[in-house]
């Protein structure tokens, strides 16, 4: 058999592998580490939008992809970060884990005005962890969320300038958060007394995407893309351990994740230097509670349901990508993206206790042939928050502190 062969036989098991592993997320709720190249730049890639990758930014651009392609990443993110209270001094560290972030995306050129792709990729996710007996266990001890997009495209190339894209999107999400709840009814708070409340469920619902490419001249690209909102129904088992026993019963849960658009615009300086500078509106303001309703009372004495207002606003994300092709083989990247966050300080918990964030990114390509390598390396950084006291919700009068994290991509494309 030729190499030729195996490299592409091998390419689809890897690309399979991964789409079949059920991977965990980072801190955030919205996650854009769709690839190498892509993170490298900061994120800008609507408007260049000119491999595989694209399916994920901006489907529409798939139309400048000659024949089929694939790409396949893996992405690492290892979390860190403190969380202080003011009045004892306490600070408690998240645990250390890692990550792991896989996607996968084909392209195929179907005549001369029409193209298809399918993306499989996590645009949600979530990762916080704390010790069981740590101070706000009350409000939050572990919050992990993992999710999958299954998501095909049409791209029409209209003319030599314009192309438009349209899909739809099959997302599974699944939520396992867990708190302490206190037995002690007034008294101080006794670790071996805590009841351990575990909620668990999932769902699998649609949505939609539609994109727009255009090439203002030879110079100048233009994207646009939007991502529809997706309605969740989550169904799952609600569970309370205590000392004294245990007791589980079904638990349901309605979300709405957020809708998203898009924009970049990408120029060519110089043969050698591309820039784009582009923006993600997200919003956000669909997330304005989690309300859980369970099937009986736990324990015969938690209530029927659970109601926490979030009140999250919209937000947007700004980023800009500058890519240095040094040669035939090596390309070099540099990518910067400022991430508003959007908790408001009155419903602002530990699930999610990072502030604005700023990501500063590195990276590299080789290319030879038909395939192409791409690494890259994201430094993110946190702004502290501060949390007034809820007591009623387990928020004591605290602060979060070195929040960050490190986020490693690495990206296999071949053109076939």
């Amino acid at each position: 058999m030729k190499l030729k062969y195996w490299t592409r036989i091998s390419c689809i098991a890897v690309l399979f592998f991964l789409a079949a592993g059920r991977a965990a997320f980072g801190s955030g709720f919205a996650l854009y580490d769709f690839s190498a190249r892509g993170n490298a730049l900061g994120g800008a890639m609507v408007g260049r939008a000119d491999d595989p990758s694209a399916l994920a930014l901006n489907p529409a651009g798939i139309t400048q992809i000659p024949g089929s392609a694939f790409m396949t990443s893996v992405g690492f993110l290892l979390p860190y970060g403190t969380i202080a209270d003011k009045s004892t001094g306490t600070a408690t560290d998240q645990k250390d884990r890692t990550f792991i972030l896989p996607s996968m995306y084909y392209t195929k050129q179907m005549n001369d005005r029409l193209w298809f792709g399918i993306g499989v990729m996590s645009r949600f996710g979530l990762g916080t962890e704390f010790p069981h007996d740590w101070f706000g266990r009350y409000n939050s001890y572990r919050a992990m969320i993992e999710s999958v997009s299954v998501n095909p495209n049409i791209a029409w190339k209209v003319n030599d300038s314009l192309s438009l894209s349209i899909g739809v999107e099959a997302l599974w999400f699944e939520a396992d958060l867990r708190k302490k709840i206190d037995s002690t009814r007034g008294a101080a708070p006794n670790p071996a007394t805590d009841i351990d409340f575990r909620l668990k469920g999932d769902d699998i619902a649609f949505g939609w995407n539609m994109g727009l490419h255009y090439r203002m001249d030879e110079s100048t690209r233009v994207g646009l893309h939007y991502r529809s909102r997706v309605k969740l129904a989550l169904s799952g088992t609600a569970s309370a351990i205590s000392p004294r026993g245990s007791d589980s019963t079904g638990g349901h849960v309605d979300l709405t994740l957020p809708e998203m658009y898009m924009f970049g615009i990408s120029k060519q300086i110089t043969p050698k230097l591309n820039v784009e500078v582009g923006a993600i509106y997200t919003g956000w303001d669909s997330y304005d509670s989690l309300a859980v309703d369970f099937d009986k009372s736990l324990l015969g004495i938690l209530p029927t349901r659970s109601f926490s207002p979030k009140n999250w606003g919209s937000v947007w994300r700004y980023q800009v990508g500058f890519e240095y092709k040094h040669s035939p083989e090596w390309t070099w990247r540099l990518g910067y993206t400022y991430d508003q966050e959007p908790m408001p300080l009155s419903t602002l918990d530990y699930q999610v206790p990072t502030g604005d964030r700023q990501l500063l990114s590195i990276g590299f390509g080789y290319a030879k042939n038909n395939w192409a390598l791409d690494f890259a390396y994201t430094f993110l950084i946190s702004d502290d928050r501060h949390f007034d006291a809820r007591l009623q919700e387990g928020v004591f009068d605290s602060h979060s502190r070195d929040m960050g994290a490190n986020i490693f991509l690495l990206s296999y494309s071949i053109k076939l």
